[in-house]
């Protein structure tokens, strides 16, 4: 691999955005073909992207401190008590955790990349001059490269509403965040997603006061009720966390290094302090400057619009990863998608395309939710016939011996094939067990498959096995009731 210093004209492939939505095509299609000639373009010039410099990793590095802190909270029976100097020294930590992970990892991928002669990392901004050239703008200059296809994977950024106000300019988002590195004595966090809800509990145990503002009365919209209605509970319950829903924040204002937001309530205006505030409002698609009108790609509100081979409306050119209108917002999920556009390149037709229905995800609250394939509500939209039914952690043996015996194991099961679906789970090692469930969905597996299985014992895991022979036993007892059945069987007795 070659670096800035490129100096190629044309290439075969031409790839914006080097995170986990592009740099595994450059890898794998480069791999593939290695005649072919590749621009891998990302305008830091590193490998990895948002989630593995301000995303997933770092905020799983500081959850895993967290954690720590609150093994070290149950102590307090044993007379240990904690120190603000113990919060300081976890988070000095924690920093120099995450510039050391940080690094392995991002020195771990160039090394890969370096192995391939026909891949050109180049540092530049990168925008359609027309459906078959790009213009490159680095600090020496700007210049033009064509191309015969490309991927674009440039990603989305954190959306920060237009307050009014003084300190609308010095709000935080995940990147600004995790550039700091600092710990503040309060945090107003805007947004009740998955990504404001793990900041305040993370920040919460790491001695963080946290103002959680949300628009609406509840949090999480997009996971199960009953999960969400948990979540909740917990945030209200935490002595650390004031939870401010139904609330339409008007204003953010700063002076002397404190934040004072404005907001209405009930129609009624009210004001609070904080020390930093952070917007975890949503996330807006990376294609403002890349002129995709020059190249006739089809853009929504959204993002880029896609076929299911992630193919634009250019059919030389695809996209991936946060970036397209409707992608899951994950990154383990565009390193699936790139397998499949690095594979269509290579056969240089759409034979494989994606299936967001076997999708999984984990939420790195307090418990773990995890959700892997479709949901009830979302089986039904797509009009299967399904039965649901869930297994309760509170009479699981590890669970038990660990004081976690809450939360629940949930199958969604196609009624007459006995095809798992969906799965979800609520308990604070379903980070562990998601991969299971990710098997079981992609694999179509049923009932009896995962009852065919014999699990260690004893682990979160047997939940599965568990569950599928109380929805089958329950399905078997349902049939009996069948007379046709009745008389079936006792013609089997009698043979």
């Amino acid at each position: 691999m070659s670096t800035t210093s490129a100096t190629e004209t044309h290439y075969d492939l031409v790839i914006i955005g080097a995170g986990p939505a592009g740099t595994p095509v450059a890898i794998e299609y480069g791999k593939l073909n290695s005649k072919s000639k590749i621009a891998l373009i990302d305008s830091e010039g590193k490998l990895g992207g948002e989630c593995l410099f301000q995303g997933c990793i770092p905020s799983k590095i500081m959850e895993a401190s967290s954690q720590e802190i609150k093994m070290m909270k149950a102590l307090t029976r044993f007379g240990f008590s904690i120190k603000e100097e113990h919060y300081d020294q976890v988070w000095e930590e924690i920093k120099q955790r995450k510039e050391q992970i940080l690094n392995k990892r991002f020195y771990a991928a160039e090394s890969v990349v370096n192995t391939l002669d026909n891949v050109d990392l180049i540092k530049a901004d990168a925008s359609f001059k027309s459906d078959k050239i790009l213009m490159l703008q680095t600090k020496e200059g700007s210049r033009e490269i064509s191309f015969d296809k490309a991927l674009i994977a440039t990603g989305s950024h954190s959306f920060i509403p237009p307050y009014k106000g003084t300190g609308v300019g010095k709000i935080w988002t995940n990147n600004t965040f995790f550039a700091e590195m600092e710990r503040p004595v309060s945090l107003s966090i805007i947004g009740t997603g998955a990504i404001a809800v793990e900041f305040a509990m993370i920040l919460s145990e790491l001695d963080v006061e946290i103002n959680l503002f949300g628009r609406k009365d509840k949090i999480l919209s997009n996971i199960d009720t009953e999960a969400a209605s948990f979540l909740l509970k917990r945030l209200q319950e935490n002595p650390m966390i004031n939870m401010f829903l139904n609330a339409d924040i008007t204003r953010v204002d700063f002076e002397d290094d404190i934040f004072e937001i404005s907001y209405m309530q009930e129609s009624v205006e009210k004001k609070i302090s904080s020390h930093r505030v952070l917007s975890a409002a949503g996330r807006v698609a990376n294609i403002a400057s890349l002129n995709l009108e020059n190249a006739g790609v089809e853009v929504s509100k959204k993002g880029i619009i896609v076929s299911k081979h992630l193919q634009t409306s250019n059919p030389h050119i695809y996209a991936n990863g946060d970036v397209v209108d409707g992608f899951p917002k994950f990154a383990h999920t565009a390193q699936f998608a790139a397998h499949t556009i690095a594979q269509n390149l290579f056969l240089e037709h759409n034979l494989f395309s994606v299936d967001y229905d076997i999708n999984s995800w984990v939420l790195f609250s307090s418990p773990n939710i995890m959700m892997a394939g479709l949901s009830e509500a979302e089986a039904r939209q797509k009009g299967i016939d399904v039965v649901v039914d869930t297994f309760d952690f509170a009479t699981e043996a590890k669970s038990q011996i660990k004081s976690e015996d809450y939360g629940y194991l949930k199958f969604v099961v196609e009624k007459s094939s006995k095809k798992i679906v969906g799965i979800s789970m609520m308990h604070e090692e379903a980070h562990s067990a998601g991969g299971e469930a990710a098997l079981i969905v992609a694999n179509g597996m049923t009932l009896k498959d995962v009852i065919s299985s014999i699990h260690p014992h004893p682990t979160i895991s047997e939940a599965y096995v568990m569950l599928a022979k109380q929805m089958m036993g329950a399905m078997m007892l349902e049939m009996l009731k069948k007379p046709v059945v009745q008389n079936i069987l006792k013609i089997e007795r009698w043979i």
